[in-house]
């Protein structure tokens, strides 16, 4: 057997009261890894239960206010060859974890230390909220340690530069934990440990990024402002250009602290953006997120220009390392690409962009309405009257429904009904038998308008 099909790795992660997670934290695992080190710094559930039930090995550790500290030590009780660390709310797929396997296997004999892969960020309803890039895979190395009691990260314990293969497109981690962040952040543990961090060293950059992160997040605006503007200040001039979550997203932050703010500057809010795109010209999100405050006023002109920009600059340089609200959104973006169009009079591709999502999903009640929108907006269709309809449902049925069931025909009707698309409306009535009708009228809790 040739040595790198002899690769060890162990999985590590550091717990606390994570019963609900616990099981899926490791289960993905179970095919892949050697070992499973499970680390608990105090759990009051039944979290260590589960673990040894499961197999893991379970250790524990005081806790002192330093994540570092934590995972470190799960690192030191580490046999395998390679550590993959995540954290009990994240977990890869089953074929990602046969894709990591082979990872590993292939980067055993090279001089990569290091993998980075995606991370999808699910909300509490299953819907992907942003992805981004993460470095949790490494080589079990005593020279590869944590650094920084909160928002910590792995570096090299000697300073030297970490060699990082990239498998962000192929291998991503699902991350489905945002509710308990919250509740984590809100109690002030993170506040409090990113002040102890900069009582320590006040001119670290990244700590003043976070502690903008933590104050935007309580909307509390001013300090929020204060605390990106010094992390901007205080950046270094190698770092700028380089995009991660203590550079370009910063700038990002700063963006959104500006937007968001109660009677917002628009010349601060330019002043911002400018800065961020002459720095970080590659990141889709300042547009993005442009876009959308524009729209939310009501200046659908502008919001289709920076929509437009948004998307050209991820088609244009991709993903890897940036834009990932747009790529968590990319679906609402192309919406509201669509409800700009509209206002905008260009029904050619509000049709385009909206029809193009509806052949990801046809389901989509939003995307369908602002469809029917344009269709009863566009004079063509409108001059040609009941024909013009039927058009329409020849093309929704040919591309999209089988009005031959129930729960499209219905489907439909709920969006020509959002749309204020009276006729269709009438139409599809026609198409239900009186029985069907009189079921479909109490349901929606109204009758047909027409």
């Amino acid at each position: 057997m040739k040595a790198r099909d002899r690769v060890k790795i162990s999985q590590c992660m550091i717990v606390k009261n994570e019963e609900k997670n616990i099981r899926q934290a490791l289960s993905w695992g179970k095919e892949v890894v050697s070992e499973q080190i499970v680390v608990d710094t105090g759990s009051t559930d039944r979290t260590v239960e589960i673990a040894e039930q499961m197999g893991a090995k379970v250790y524990h550790f005081s806790w002192i206010d330093d994540f570092a500290a934590a995972k470190n030590y799960a690192i030191e009780q580490a046999t395998g060859e390679w550590i993959v660390f995540l954290d009990a709310d994240e977990y890869f797929q089953p074929e990602a974890a046969q894709k990591l396997k082979f990872y590993v296997k292939s980067l055993h004999s090279t001089r990569f230390h290091a993998l980075l892969t995606g991370r999808v960020n699910i909300d509490n309803l299953g819907n992907v909220m942003a992805i981004n890039t993460q470095c949790r895979v490494f080589r079990n190395h005593p020279n590869l340690r944590y650094k920084r009691r909160i928002h910590e990260y792995l570096a090299s314990m000697d300073g030297s530069p970490m060699q990082m293969a990239d498998a962000v497109d192929e291998l991503s981690m699902y991350h489905t934990g945002y509710g308990e962040e919250e509740t984590k952040n809100k109690s002030g543990r993170n506040l409090k440990l990113i002040q102890m961090e900069l009582t320590e060293d006040p001119d670290d950059f990244e700590m003043w990024g976070y502690l903008g992160q933590e104050y935007e997040e309580r909307e509390m605006w001013e300090k929020a402002d204060h605390a990106f503007r010094k992390a901007v200040e205080l950046m270094p001039k190698s770092q700028r250009g380089h995009y991660d979550v203590s550079t370009s997203i910063t700038l990002l932050r700063l963006l959104e602290v500006q937007v968001c703010r109660p009677n917002p500057n628009i010349q601060d809010i330019l002043k911002v953006y400018e800065q961020a795109t002459e720095g970080w010209p590659e990141e889709a999100d300042y547009d993005y997120t442009m876009a959308k405050y524009f729209t939310r006023c009501g200046n659908f002109e502008e919001g289709e220009t920076y929509l437009r920009r948004a998307l050209d600059i991820l088609n244009t340089y991709g993903s890897t390392v940036r834009s990932m609200i747009l790529c968590g959104e990319i679906r609402k973006a192309y919406e509201l690409l669509a409800i700009c169009c509209y206002n905008n009079g260009n029904m050619a591709d509000c049709v385009k962009f909206t029809t193009t999502l509806l052949k990801e999903d046809a389901h989509l009640m939003s995307t369908l309405t602002v469809l029917l929108r344009a269709f009863k907006a566009d004079e063509e269709t409108a001059k040609k009257g009941r024909d013009g309809i039927e058009s329409v449902l020849v093309f929704l049925g040919g591309s999209f429904y089988d009005f031959g069931q129930l729960k499209d025909r219905l489907f439909v009707l709920r969006a020509a009904m959002a749309a204020e698309y009276w006729g269709m409306v009438q139409r599809i009535r026609e198409t239900f038998a009186p029985e069907e009708l009189a079921a479909v009228d109490k349901a929606l809790g109204q009758g047909g308008k027409g």
